[in-house]
Formats: C-alpha cells, structure tokens, sequence
C-alpha cells in the first residue's frame, strides 16, 4: 500500500530481509497460530504479522526477534566481539531473598562490564533514583506541581519542549516522561530542581563531569568552539562554559534542525556520560519498585510475555547506543539486570546487528 511505502521503503524491506536470513539463514516455511504466523529458517524462527486492505495490498508488515533453535552465550559473546566500536555488556542474576549473603548476585554473562562508556540517555536512570530517595525522605511528593520555566527548556527527544512556558505538572509526570520517552526538558526540571551537586552523591567517579541534556546538546550540536574549550578546561572553566550554555535559550537558536541532520558521532569519547555497564546494572536493580521504569519496556527486544516484570531506560545518539533493563519472571523469583552498550566514535553503530545479539541475550535470559 502507499501509505506503507511511505513510512517503510521497498529498499528498507530488503533490508529488513536480509538482517533475517543474515542471522538465522535460508528461509524455509510459515505456520499460522492463533496470533500471528511463524517464520521457520534453517537456524531459528521468527513471528511475523501481516495485514492486507481493500484493495489487496499489504497495509502492515512485521517481524518479532529472531529466535534461535540453538544458541549459546559463548556463540553471542563472539559475534558481539566481531562488532566495530567497544562493547560493553553486563548479566546479573540477584535474589533480593539473598541480599546479605556475598553471593547474593551472580554474574550470567559478562563482557568489559566495567569499562565505562557512554551511555546517552540511560544516565536519567540516575537522576530517577535521586528523585525517588527525596520523595521517600518527605524532602518532595510525587504529587508536587513543577511550572516549566523557559531557561530550563531543552530539545527533543521528548514532548515538553514544545509545551507553553508556566505549564503545570506534576513531578511524577514529569518522572515519568523523562523515562518512558526520554523527555529532555522533563529531566533538565529535575535535574536542576535536584541540582548538581546533590547528583553528584549519587553518580559513579566516572562520571567526574555532569551536565544535563541541554547542556550537552548545545555543545555538541550548536557550540563547538565552545566544546573544545570545555574539554581543555579545569574545574572552574568547566563551570563557566556550563554557565555559559545555561544562558543560552533554545529558542535564541537560529536553526533547531541542525539536531536532526547529524548521523555521525560527536565528541563521545569526550563529553558524554560515562558509566559501565555493571554499574547500570546496578542503578536500575535498585529502582525495581518503581513503576515509571515499566511504561516501556522496549518490547521490540524484550518480549514481555517471559517475563512478570520488565523495567528499562536505553540512550542514543550517534555512535552511542544502551539498553539497560531489569527483569523478574514471576513474584518472589531472582531478578536479572542486563545492561549493553556500543560505542563507536568513529561512524553511527550498526544498530541492527548489535539489536539482534541483545534479543539473543534476552532468550537465553528467558530460558535460564
């Protein structure tokens, strides 16, 4: 249908095709089940759904996550080593039943997990954790009216940064889209109404520069002078050149669409958030109460129907990609955080590739 071809080109479905046949081989036959039908290759299976309209043309197209017949972590361990750029991945195993005992986590499967790298977005995780420990003290309430204010503003992703200056909303919705759809006004308004230096109690050493989304982007994406001065900078330049961009409103710059055409890596070995992958492993097990972290579950690589609860926070931009998830199978069971980066400073990382080994580590996960 047109209205397919629109959104998904016959040149993207060849390609599509070929990350299938790539991963698990020759195509072979299709079963329908109840919900769907199933796509049988020589090394694995896969779900498919397709739709037909009117005029008998295909109006929806859609593939699950290649499953594999037989699979290994070893097997996943050596394809994710073949990748361009550095990996990073972390699976533990935790029983909250066993929190005193020093084997209380264990480690599944582990490849440079404390090698910290950038991880885009998922550092809001941190920012999250902070909140929720000054709710629990009396300091705020989920239920606290927070006005955007326009010097806080930020840039997409998100929703709020096209919302009116003086709206009002509450901290848990502003929590909550900061998470769920890694709304970057939502978490500059935390961010500073938690301020810096309270974050930095809760950041790993890694993590020795803080700055919030619009900072960052600013720097990157608009001031580049300015960003080799910050890398140059000690403490107190740092400081000043963050000031500097605060002084900045987004709405003063010319052109917004800048952000949206650059596909290839900017400064992320250099300004970024640096956090390994055990220690985001870590954060998001102790958020694994909280709600906000089940909105998206990021359902195209996790498959919710495995597990009881599935919380997740993933950053990107170009050349950084993480997922980091927390996962319990039934209530009172072990739980299974699993955290994986990619960076590559040199071009955009094959998203599509690394996808297909984290849906693999989530099946093995699954089937332990």
């Amino acid at each position: 249908a047109a209205e397919f071809l629109n959104v998904i080109p016959a040149e993207k479905i060849v390609e599509i095709k070929k990350i299938y046949i790539d991963a698990l081989g020759k195509y072979k036959e299709v079963h329908s089940t109840d919900s769907c039908y199933r796509l049988v290759f020589e090394k694995g299976e896969a779900d498919s759904k397709i739709k037909i309209n009117a005029d008998n043309k295909i109006s929806t197209l859609w593939f699950g996550s290649p499953e594999f017949t037989s699979d290994s972590f070893e097997a996943v361990k050596n394809e994710l080593k073949k990748l361009p750029g550095e990996v990073s991945v972390c699976l533990l195993r935790r029983d909250p039943a066993e929190e005193a005992a020093e084997e209380a986590t264990e480690e599944i499967f582990v490849l440079n997990p404390d090698k910290p790298l950038g991880c885009g977005s998922t550092f809001k995780l941190y920012l999250l954790k902070a909140l929720e420990d000054s709710i629990k003290k009396g300091e705020r309430s989920w239920s606290d009216i927070i006005e955007l204010r326009d010097e806080w503003r930020s840039f997409p992703s998100g929703l709020l940064q096209e919302w009116p200056t003086g709206s009002r909303h509450t901290l848990e919705t502003l929590a909550g889209l900061m998470i769920s759809v890694s709304d970057n006004t939502a978490t500059d308004h935390i961010y500073n109404l938690l301020g810096v230096d309270k974050l930095r109690e809760y950041f790993p050493a890694s993590c020795a520069d803080l700055y919030n989304t619009s900072q960052v982007l600013k720097l990157k994406f608009f001031f580049p002078a300015d960003a080799q001065k910050y890398i140059k900078a000690d403490a107190a330049g740092k400081k000043a050149v963050l000031a500097a961009m605060d002084a900045i409103k987004p709405s003063e710059i010319a052109s917004l669409s800048v952000i949206y055409q650059i596909d290839e890596p900017i400064l992320v070995e250099e300004i970024e958030w640096f956090i390994s992958t055990r220690n985001l492993c870590d954060i998001i097990y102790s958020l694994r109460d909280n709600q906000l972290i089940r909105i998206n579950p990021a359902a195209g690589l996790a498959n919710k129907k495995d597990w009881h609860i599935v919380g997740f926070k993933g950053g990107s931009e170009p050349g950084v990609l993480n997922y980091t998830w927390v996962l319990q199978k039934a209530p009172g069971a072990p739980f299974y955080m699993l955290s994986c980066t990619i960076v590559n400073p040199q071009k955009a990382v094959d998203s599509d590739a690394f996808n297909t080994l984290v849906s693999r580590l989530h099946q093995l996960a699954a089937a332990l």
